[in-house]
């Protein structure tokens, strides 16, 4: 995890004169239907989350450790059993009696923190035996699949996924989604850094088989007759070493900036000089790339991939008249007789793959409100049939729903109101309730203030989010449009621009819509810092709505160093932040929508963090996820832990802030922002840099020729006045 030191960025940006061309006073306005109420917790009622959304689940709620990525039910369909894979404890949840009243719950292991000796990792594949009596649980960078006690929550020992060959080295693994054979005998589980399937003996609990895949897999199911697997591929590059010379022997070679643009020619074909090497990525609409593999099963000693299928918008697409920027983003599988369900997690839809030809022939767009159409942000991501194979349930992570799909004629009912970023959905047996796991349940609360008062998980934001597990009656399709208005109102506040609710900003320098008016603002200076909350910093300040209690950099308080060496009294801290809130203005109820300081960074350049992105973020600063430098795993540099950059499988649809101010030939520079990589080489003598680069990590196109090579981005060892220096020269 990065330190809790602020790190200062500068972005400037010309923005381009407005100008009103015709009435727009019945254009829809969308705000986060929250307006100015705080975030509270109400769980039976309505919650408000940082964002200004709603939150108001439907049916029973069971709480979990935080993160629940993953979520089965036994086949008996008593149990269900969740992997908390991001902050910790990493864990499972075995809830028994899941639709009974008063199910019971036992975390293992038990505690608000993670045992390593129990469970050292874990990542979203779960699975239960046919007795019921064996969980199965993927062990992510362990390398393993865990067995523990349905019954008691012991660990039964573990099945070891490392293995090697002249032509292969697993050794270093990282083991998610996986299924189990009807019969019990099988495992089939994604390792997403090996780029491979491990088809592993449940009897004899060894590996049989590696077969080889796409990009970082990351879902995958059966088919109903079990003759063959389908792999969900979520990456779209295999990074590698930036070197001095070709071959084994040269060494790595640190430099001080990304070595390409993303899809340039240099990004394609690499960069080849006597003293530099840096591989090239190839064509980002490679067939392993945002792609879905069948495997072929029914000769059980030589699986063999038979089939490899692009789903969702080609990168470079046109969509809705722009080129698309980010790959679709297939995330989650499921099958019934005659399809394979895709979740396309950056587009919004769901692709339809036809088990006879190997083919995607359907397209299931998610879109709430047709208002909304032109927008993206949904993420869809675990996907589950009902027994009778009428009905496809779709987790949307992005607006804290489930969709409900007719699969016969492929059209969507309706959605039904979640917890916070739903992750899976599993459908009863008997088809009449529905289980979901929601990763971040009702959100953390408070950490921290007069009225706080600390449990046994401590303070820190990630313990104190818990996930849920919701049970819900299946909804009849009378019932589906007030819960459909409900996400809708959950969501979005609409008004028309010529609306008296908006006659009070008549006088805002920032227009309501682009071409309302011209703006007086002709220049914007973007400055981001990170880690400190306003009551931190602003908490004394009286026009602001603070908690003083919490200023601990404000004005006169006593502060120490982290190892209590050295301390001050009577301080203040930041008085540059004081003056301007006390000669201008300050927002006091303004939240940000990340958890940490990765997916905050991007947020703040307009990329929603996907679902690859949201479980790999929280698992790295679970210690879940962890860089190995001396891996030989194709995809090892997906470890990437507390980046403040973004990378092409963050990437969405239409890309991030910077492709859109180049769309709309919005001037603008950038000093030291957005570019911070990791794995990364950090010392204090790169003070220009900050970092160097030794991963060919392409930077977002716009960013490479209009980002000073002389400012230095994330480096706490740089004071703050050099950097001022360096923007000022």
């Amino acid at each position: 995890m990065k330190t809790n030191l602020p790190v200062l960025l500068l972005l400037a940006i010309l923005l381009a004169a407005c100008t009103a061309k015709k009435d727009n006073s019945a254009l829809w306005i969308l705000s986060a239907p929250a307006g100015e109420q705080y975030t509270h917790i109400d769980r039976a009622g309505k919650t408000v989350i940082p964002n200004g959304r709603f939150i108001t689940p439907v049916g029973k709620t069971i709480v979990t450790a935080p993160h629940p990525y993953g979520l089965t039910l036994s086949p008996d369909g008593n149990l269900a059993v969740t992997a908390n894979s991001g902050t910790s404890p990493l864990s499972i949840t075995i809830i028994r009696n899941i639709l009974s009243e008063h199910p019971e719950v036992r975390q293992v292991p038990p505690g608000p923190s993670t045992d390593r000796g129990v469970l050292a990792s874990v990542f979203m594949g779960l699975a239960v035996a046919p007795d019921n009596k064996t969980i199965y649980v993927a062990g992510g960078q362990e390398n393993k699949i865990f067995l523990f006690d349905a019954q008691t929550g012991e660990k039964m020992g573990f099945i070891d996924c490392a293995s090697g060959s002249a032509s292969s080295d697993y050794s270093h693994g990282y083991i998610g989604d996986l299924k189990l054979s009807a019969d019990g005998k099988t495992l089939y589980a994604v390792d997403q850094i090996g780029f491979r399937m491990v088809i592993a003996d449940t009897e004899t609990r060894t590996v049989m088989h590696s077969v080889p895949v796409g990009r970082y897999p990351f879902g995958v199911c059966l088919s109903k007759d079990e003759k063959r697997a389908y792999v969900a591929n979520v990456g779209m590059f295999q990074y590698a070493w930036i070197k001095n010379g070709r071959g084994d022997s040269a060494a790595v070679k640190p430099v001080l900036f990304p070595p390409f643009g993303f899809n340039t020619e240099e990004m394609k074909e690499g960069i080849h000089e006597d003293s530099l090497e840096v591989p090239g990525l190839g064509d980002p609409n490679a067939v392993e790339a945002f792609s879905v593999f069948t495997v072929d099963l029914e000769n059980a000693t030589a699986p063999k991939v038979v089939a490899r299928i692009k789903t969702g918008h080609l990168v470079g697409a046109l969509v809705e008249d722009i080129p698309a920027v980010g790959g679709s983003s297939p995330n989650s599988l499921v099958a019934t007789d005659q399809y394979v369900f895709v979740s396309n997690g950056n587009n919004d839809n769901i692709s339809v793959i036809s088990t006879g030809q190997d083919t995607v022939v359907r397209t299931i767009p998610l879109i709430l409100d047709d208002r909304l159409r032109q927008f993206r942000g949904v993420i869809p991501f675990g996907l589950a049939v009902d027994p009778d194979q009428k009905r496809l349930y779709v987790a949307e992570s992005g607006i804290n729903a489930v969709a409900v799909i007719r699969l016969s004629d492929f059209k969507v009912l309706g959605h039904i109101p979640t917890g916070w970023f739903p992750s899976k959905v599993e459908v009863s047996r008997d088809g009449k309730r529905l289980i979901i796991a929601n990763a971040k349940g009702f959100g953390s609360g408070p950490n921290g203030g007069a009225d706080f008062e600390i449990g046994p998980e401590g303070s820190y934001i990630g313990a104190l989010m818990k996930g849920t597990v919701q049970v819900v009656d299946v909804p009849g399709d009378d019932e589906l449009p007030a819960m459909t208005q409900q996400v809708i109102d959950n969501n979005f506040h609409f008004a028309h621009a010529g609306d008296p609710e908006f006659q009070a900003r008549s006088e805002n320098p920032v227009p309501l819509y682009p071409g309302q008016r011209e703006s007086p603002i002709k220049h914007i200076v973007f400055i981001s810092k990170e880690n400190r909350t306003y009551d931190e910093v602003m908490g004394q300040v009286e026009k602001g709505n603070g908690d003083p209690t919490l200023a601990r950099y404000g004005s006169g308080v006593d502060f120490t160093n982290r190892d209590q060496s050295s301390s001050v009294s009577g301080a203040t801290i930041m008085p540059n932040h004081l003056a301007l809130a006390a000669q201008f203005a300050v927002s006091d109820n303004f939240y940000v929508d990340s958890d940490v300081s990765a997916d905050g960074h991007r947020w703040l350049v307009n990329t929603y963090p996907n679902e690859w992105c949201e479980t790999s973020t929280a698992a790295s600063y679970g210690g879940n996820r962890s860089f190995r430098e001396d891996s030989k795993a194709p995809g090892v540099f997906a470890m990437n832990g507390a980046a403040g950059a973004i990378y092409p499988e963050d990437y969405n649809e239409a890309g991030s802030m910077w492709d859109h101010l180049e769309r709309h030939q919005a001037r603008f520079y950038n000093f030291g922002f957005s570019i911070m990589f990791e794995p990364a080489l950090y010392e204090p003598d790169n003070k220009l840099t900050g970092i160097r680069h030794y991963v060919n990590y392409p930077v977002p196109q716009p960013l490479e020729e209009r980002t000073s090579k002389m400012y230095p981005t994330y480096n706490t060892a740089i004071p703050d006045q050099f950097r001022i220096d360096q923007f000022i020269r």
